[in-house]
């Protein structure tokens, strides 16, 4: 009996929607790209035409009351992740969504309240999770590499961003339509990493600051320090002063057992058209009894995102799987909330000057 394929739509057709409309083509005896909207006028249509996409709209709403959908997959600006969600859920559609969840734990909220009223799967993107040397780092804290859990975890994600980033998109630069800076844009798949290989965390204090991007309102660096549940501590770190950029993310874990690995991400240039352009390595590992050892930029590059076009496929192909076995997806919509928070809790106790207790 030949499997139906689950039909997906795309919410906003910017620039990462095109990374989603290759990854599904690259599923496409699982999935079929139906729909896309846009409220650019002609962005949509175009987008159509570039991906063979039958149907364009104007607006979410638009498209999901012409029905005929299973998945969206929501690519807009962050403030405007929420209502789309919320829209999809009611219509009994799945939803994937961007990195961040959402910019305020109010939407977060709101959109998980819908999902799990509704009985839709909700899938936050962090598709670097995928990357062999991430996995690898969660395999070795799952059997007790690093003995019984991670002791300290350190998040930095390095990068440099100019002005004329930031005149590229109107929405960017401007706290009411990005919904902040380097912690909101930039950092997100680096706060997911730690919080998925610490747990959950409990408390946080930072600060943050426009130091030498006068021509936008948002922060371009920010520090702050975790407590875990799990009574380990974390430090986080994000910029978008660093230039040239070093590690677009990187994690580095100390173990109870003493043993310290580390997890770093780099921009490498594009081989073929929606090719991996970002990569995983781990510069550290002191496992002794691990005869790997390190994992090159070299080794990792060479290895690539294996038999898919990018690593959003492979999330993309996990929420799939989901939808049709009736499980949760690897990256819940819980996931992103966490994220959320702790990008939130560093916004507000740079505010206040006060520790912000995680709920």
């Amino acid at each position: 009996m030949t499997r139906t394929r689950l039909r997906f739509g795309i919410v906003g057709t910017g620039g990462i929607a095109n990374t989603h409309a290759a990854g599904l083509a690259a599923l496409a005896a699982d999935a079929e790209l139906v729909a896309c909207c846009d409220a650019v006028p002609g962005r949509a249509a175009a987008f159509a035409e570039r991906w063979s996409i039958p149907r364009h709209f104007d607006s979410a709403r638009a498209m999901l009351d012409a029905g005929g959908l299973d998945v969206v997959c929501v690519c807009t600006p962050h403030p405007h992740h929420a209502e789309p969600l919320i829209l999809a859920a009611e219509r009994g559609v799945h939803g994937v969504v961007e990195k961040p969840l959402t910019a305020t734990l109010q939407d977060a909220d709101r959109v998980l309240e819908a999902s799990a009223r509704c009985g839709t799967l909700l899938s936050t993107m962090s598709q670097r999770r995928w990357f062999p040397a991430a996995q690898r780092v969660r395999h070795a804290i799952d059997s007790g590499q690093l003995g019984s859990h991670p002791l300290l975890g350190e998040s930095v994600t390095e990068m440099w961003r100019d002005e004329a980033y930031y005149r590229r998109d109107a929405w960017r630069g401007r706290w009411d339509t990005e919904g902040g800076g380097v912690l909101m844009n930039q950092a997100p798949h680096n706060i997911d990493f730690l919080l998925w290989y610490m747990g959950p965390a409990e408390e946080i204090f930072g600060y943050w600051a426009n130091l030498n991007h006068p021509y936008v309102e948002i922060e371009d660096n920010a520090v702050a320090v975790i407590k875990f549940t799990s009574g380990a501590l974390g430090i986080l770190k994000g910029t978008v002063s660093m230039n040239p950029e070093r590690r677009i993310h990187g994690v580095t874990l100390v173990g109870e057992s003493g043993a310290t690995v580390s997890l770093d991400c780099w921009q490498v240039e594009r081989q073929v058209a929606q090719g991996p352009w970002d990569v995983g390595t781990n510069d550290v590992w002191t496992i002794r009894d691990d005869a790997q050892g390190p994992v090159t930029r070299e080794a990792a590059i060479e290895r690539g995102s294996g038999e898919l076009p990018n690593f959003h496929a492979h999330q993309l192909r996990d929420v799939i799987g989901a939808v049709r076995d009736k499980r949760p997806p690897a990256v819940s919509g819980e996931d992103g909330r966490r994220v959320v928070a702790i990008i939130q809790g560093v916004y507000e106790s740079g505010r206040t000057g006060k520790p912000v207790k995680l709920t």
